[in-house]
């Protein structure tokens, strides 16, 4: 099956341990992408508030872009068909390819607070952007910070409306509550949250309302069920395939039709994935669980990568 997952942080792995996005012992590589069946990863620049929150953020990201540029240029010199999404075009093309990957930002002060920063990301093919992780940044508040009402900045609103200008998928996982509903109200185009999951089932802050997924599905977009075990079950220790399907299916139920739901793993970004789920070579157990709950052909498809790929033709 044609697995489209919506955020992982492997790029991180590789330039930290200068490893091959070919073949590794992390989370995913491109090998046991393509025996899966192939698909399309989104892949995600991790900019570390820590280290990062007041300068150098821009700088970092293009270190892992270039490790990004390096492993897909020696890919395809020894062979791998392998396609980088940027156009609408590309995302037509997707199935065509055995293998295809989307270069994303998690955390937008790797902009620098600069749109310019912004314009030439986009050029270099960055085509999602997380616009806040969990903490403050110019563009706005992250849910670290729900203490104090913050939404977006008059920056973030900038980026927002240049985001949409380009062509660009806007991800609200990590974000304050107001700064969602800011995002939401003010972006003209659907949105993502590439790596949230339900908090009626589990209660993490970073995990999205009822209201919030009624209101991010209505207008389009789409939430990425990630397999942070603490974003899955009270006690991460718990978390299992019963656990994403439970997420899943409460999502299809809550907003009544299956249009809107996708996968986000954020493999290479958890410390505790669900103790059956331990890398991308488990996506065909997942798929089976699926099927054996009674989720028709059609069903598992639009999970699976068609609702991915229909709202990156809405957005590119």
């Amino acid at each position: 099956m044609f697995i489209c997952d919506c955020h992982c942080d492997t790029l991180t792995e590789l330039y930290k341990k200068d490893l091959s996005f070919w073949e590794n012992q992390e989370h995913i590589d491109i090998k046991r992408l393509i025996a899966n069946g192939g698909g399309l990863q989104f892949c995600a620049i991790f900019v570390p508030t820590k280290e990062f929150r007041y300068y150098g953020g821009l700088r970092y990201t293009l270190c892992l872009l270039d490790k990004y540029k390096q492993e897909i240029t020696k890919m395809r010199a020894a062979g791998v068909d392998l396609l980088t999404v940027t156009t609408k075009e590309d995302v037509d093309a997707v199935l065509n390819h055995k293998v295809s990957t989307l270069l994303a930002i998690e955390e937008g002060g790797a902009l620098d607070g600069s749109i310019e920063a912004l314009r030439i990301l986009y050029e270099l093919g960055v085509r999602a952007i997380t616009l806040t992780w969990s903490n403050r940044n110019d563009i706005g508040d992250g849910i670290n910070e729900e203490i104090s009402g913050g939404g977006l900045t008059v920056f973030g609103r900038s980026v927002v409306k240049e985001m949409n200008r380009l062509g660009m998928l806007i991800d609200v996982s990590h974000m304050s509550t107001r700064t969602f509903w800011d995002t939401l109200e003010l972006s003209a185009k659907p949105i993502i949250a590439t790596h949230s999951n339900a908090q009626a089932l589990c209660s993490h802050p970073r995990n999205l309302n009822d209201e919030q997924i009624k209101a991010l599905t209505a207008k389009e977009g789409l939430v990425g069920i990630t397999f942070a075990g603490q974003f899955l079950e009270e006690d991460y220790r718990d978390a299992c395939i019963e656990s994403v399907y439970r997420h899943i299916d409460y999502m299809l139920n809550l907003i009544g039709n299956d249009d809107h739901v996708g996968f986000g793993s954020d493999f290479d970004g958890i410390s505790h994935p669900p103790y059956n789920i331990q890398g991308v070579q488990d996506y065909p157990a997942i798929i089976e669980y699926l099927a054996k709950k009674n989720y028709s052909d059609e069903t598992i498809a639009k999970i699976t990568h068609k609702n991915v790929l229909n709202l990156l033709k809405k957005v590119l």
